[in-house]
């Protein structure tokens, strides 16, 4: 019992981190400031929902892909954590973007932003998919495919609420305070970054670190 809500904990965690709805205030006031209420609340749950479709399939779907392509689980955990790592210290210069200049600038022209870029890579982008790919090696059994499945639909919920009150953080935190948090996040995003690359190189040579 122990074992699975850590499991189940270490995986909220880590997707949320990843997913960082924070980060995504800005960008999601920025697009969504020409839309009427209803049309912003149609959005939302649609982004919502799409970035939750994205995550499950990759939840599942994730050891064959990498049967597919022949690329072992520590080959993939020192990838992943590389990856995060460079996402860590993005986050922790403050320099971090989930969306590049000419695609918020395009995405300011279309009437449905809630597939690109807010679904993807905004919220579904690539730090989150490789960290539930990694997350799903762990799932050995129904219960922890369970529980993985169970932490996306929490970190989505979350997400989801955080984009609904969106205005008011970011009245409350202003840019200084979302920033900071930007910060605090890369920290945390860094250690899962470090736990992923070091389990991946115990396995791929065993006693090497020791």
């Amino acid at each position: 019992m122990g074992a699975s809500l850590s499991y189940l904990f270490n995986t909220f965690i880590s997707v949320f981190v990843m997913v960082d709805p924070f980060a995504a205030i800005p960008v999601y006031l920025l697009l969504t400031e020409r839309f009427t209420p209803s049309d912003v609340k149609k959005t939302r749950r649609k982004a919502i929902l799409i970035a939750s479709s994205i995550l499950l399939v990759f939840a599942f779907t994730g050891m064959s892909i990498l049967n597919l392509f022949g690329i072992s689980i520590s080959a993939l955990r020192i990838a992943g954590g590389i990856l995060l790592l460079r996402f860590a210290l993005e986050h922790m210069m403050g320099s971090s973007e989930k969306m590049k200049h000419d695609e918020e600038d395009e995405s300011r022209l279309k009437d449905d932003i809630s597939v690109v870029p807010l679904a993807m890579p905004l919220l579904a982008g690539p730090g989150a998919i490789s960290t539930i790919v990694v997350q799903s090696t762990e799932a050995h059994n129904f219960l922890y495919y369970c529980l993985l499945v169970i932490a996306i639909i929490l970190v989505m919920f979350v997400t989801a609420l955080t984009l609904n009150y969106s205005q008011y953080l970011f009245r409350l935190l202003g840019k200084t305070g979302l920033n900071l948090m930007g910060r605090i996040m890369g920290i945390l995003i860094a250690a899962i970054a470090i736990e992923f690359v070091i389990k991946g190189l115990s396995e791929a040579f065993p006693g090497f670190l020791k």
